[in-house]
């Protein structure tokens, strides 16, 4: 017989799922979470960006959508095509699809899918506006997205470095040479070979991927939220992109003790403090703005 409480339950929505063709031709899977009552708020939603190794599943991905879909706002979360997973449970069952992955092909992915929930939550007659959540590397590429797109009127960088195109120097040795870079990923402790497409994609493209220059250009209202205890992205830059943003509509939210998941870790087992400081910032933010 256990002595420890039993956990309590954490209340998710039950998403809509669709397929979309993505970015490299193959198919694209998403979730769509709608207020259970039907009170969403018309022509508005928000599309949730995850991060390097991430998937439409991950950690609180899903946790947040049902929090902005309680909001009013309809909210997608979608698998890059270059995410190389199959499945709920995380499975890298697609590796050669991540192997090609880059940069460009996550931005025609976001771009694919903000095509598609406006087909299903605005009308003919509706101005279509919404907003970008994301975290870590989603987080940059929801920025240069949105500094691309006026609909776009509110973005949320959780956790997010201050640039994208930052690797060990092992892999630009790997690509360089037209090999392979072998990336461990700690989840499913799988070795998964990144190509030198992502490289070549950076330098083909590195003025279109600068941060400050889309900070410059976005007419979104900016959140950024970060941890005290990032190990993996520092405060500092965090502070970084905020003052990249527009000072009449940029906040800097730190949430003490937060490391990079939030507490939140691959799968979401507990709700902590600074898990709900974060989910209950990023509502708040885009119910504000949009």
């Amino acid at each position: 017989m256990s002595s420890g409480a039993e956990p309590t339950p954490i209340p998710l929505g039950t998403p809509t799922s669709f397929e979309i063709e993505g970015a490299d031709g193959g198919p694209l899977r998403g979730d769509l979470y709608t207020p259970d009552d039907g009170s969403a708020i018309k022509g508005r939603a928000v599309v949730l960006c995850h991060g390097f190794r991430g998937y439409k599943d991950w950690g609180f991905l899903p946790f947040l959508a049902t929090r902005l879909a309680n909001e009013g706002l309809p909210a997608v979360t979608f698998s890059t095509t270059a995410s190389g997973v199959t499945d709920r449970a995380g499975t890298f069952g697609e590796t050669e699809r991540f192997r090609r992955g880059t940069y460009a092909g996550d931005l025609e992915d976001l771009r694919r899918v903000v095509q598609w929930v406006e087909t299903r939550v605005a009308a003919a007659d509706d101005a279509f506006a919404y907003g970008v959540a994301g975290h870590s590397r989603g987080g940059v590429i929801g920025l240069i997205h949105a500094s691309r797109d006026p609909r776009a009127r509110a973005l949320a960088m959780i956790a997010s470095p201050e640039r994208i195109g930052v690797w060990p120097e092992p892999y630009f040795a790997s690509w360089r040479s037209g090999e392979p870079a072998d990336v461990y990923d700690f989840r499913t402790r799988a070795t998964l070979p990144l190509g030198p497409e992502i490289f070549e994609d950076m330098t083909r493209q590195d003025a279109a991927y600068d941060s400050a220059a889309a900070a410059a250009k976005l007419q979104a209202a900016l959140l950024i939220v970060h941890g005290t205890r990032d190990a993996l992205v520092s405060l500092e830059e965090a502070r970084a992109l905020a003052a990249m943003g527009p000072a009449e509509r940029t906040e800097l939210r730190i949430v003490e003790g937060a490391g990079h998941s939030f507490q939140a870790g691959d799968t979401l087992r507990r709700t902590p403090p600074p898990l709900l400081e974060m989910v209950e910032s990023v509502a708040a933010w885009m119910r504000r703005w949009l």
